[in-house]
């Protein structure tokens, strides 16, 4: 993807705004420190023929979801960076010193907090049905929508040891995510399935399963587990030989901040496996981390 494809698309994002009238089109954002995005949701169904499941208890969500995901209402296009890979990057192309010093034996202090996202930046576009869950006054608080539908998503460089390799990548999954905000508690989930091909072959192309669950109760105690907690698992198979090139487990646990009603302080701890079937050719040949720890410190509000 050159410079070319990206004024396209924001191209597109502004005639998407233009173009649709009657506030068709809903933009939104998310800053996070290693996913932060902008989007633009243009309706194709009129939000007064989009599902209100504010009285569905979450596995009723899903099934609503999932039962009319050939009825599409929902059209996205997002633009998204991941600020902590970019950061590795930074860090090993600017102080290659200090990065090798941050070695112990085979761990690096640097991977552990960067480790498991392998791009910089990437474009997405989704088509699918979403519901949105709004107060009693009918108006929405947030980020309160679920949907359910299938993702393409497209970049131009791929990661391995916090250092970005050209590579022209699409990315096809289905997927069920959403966003449940209450007055004093925060429900995220994302499940998909999906396959990864690249364009630089010593990237192995993957078929791959994730499935990610967060839970927040501003009120329950910072040492509750069951409320103030996530975990976030994936695994993926080559897609020809179907041989296991990666998996990722990671538990986080959320500490909400007394002083703020709606902000809280998380921190993950998990485990990375890359087996030697993921890479080819020279990147193959540099050596394999079979083996990372994973640390991701971050805030909510």
């Amino acid at each position: 993807m050159n410079k070319q494809n990206f004024i396209i698309i924001f191209f597109l994002l502004n005639l998407f705004s233009s173009v649709f009238a009657e506030d068709l089109v809903e933009f939104d954002y998310e800053i996070d420190a290693y996913y932060s995005n902008i989007s633009a949701f243009i309706d194709l169904d009129r939000d007064i023929n989009i599902t209100d499941g504010s009285d569905f208890v979450e596995s009723l969500v899903y099934k609503n979801l999932l039962l009319n995901s050939f009825s599409p209402n929902i059209f996205l296009v997002e633009a998204s960076i991941h600020p902590m890979a970019l950061s590795g990057i930074y860090f090993r192309h600017h102080h290659q010193s200090r990065y090798e010093e941050s070695k112990i034996d085979n761990f690096n202090w640097v991977k552990t907090v960067t480790a498991g996202f392998e791009e910089p930046y990437s474009f997405s576009f989704f088509v699918g049905r979403m519901m949105v869950f709004k107060k009693k006054d009918g108006s929405r608080i947030g980020k309160n929508r679920a949907y359910v539908g299938y993702l393409l998503s497209v970049g131009n460089y791929t990661i391995k040891d916090n250092y970005a390799y050209e590579d022209e990548w699409i990315n096809m999954e289905f997927k069920l995510k959403g966003t449940r905000e209450k007055e004093i508690e925060d429900l995220d989930w994302s499940f998909r399935v999906g396959g990864k091909f690249h364009n630089n072959h010593d990237f192995v192309d993957t078929l791959y399963l994730g499935a990610r669950r967060k839970s927040i109760d501003y009120k329950q105690s910072v040492f509750s587990f069951i409320y103030n907690s996530a975990f976030n698992t994936m695994v993926a198979f080559d897609a020809k030989k179907l041989q296991l090139t990666e998996a990722e487990f990671v538990l986080e646990k959320s500490f909400p901040l007394s002083w703020s009603d709606k902000m809280s302080f998380s921190i993950g701890l998990g485990y990375l496996f890359y087996s030697d079937a993921k890479y080819r050719g020279e990147l193959k040949e540099d050596g394999v981390d079979n083996h990372q720890l994973i640390i991701r410190p971050n805030f909510k509000w």
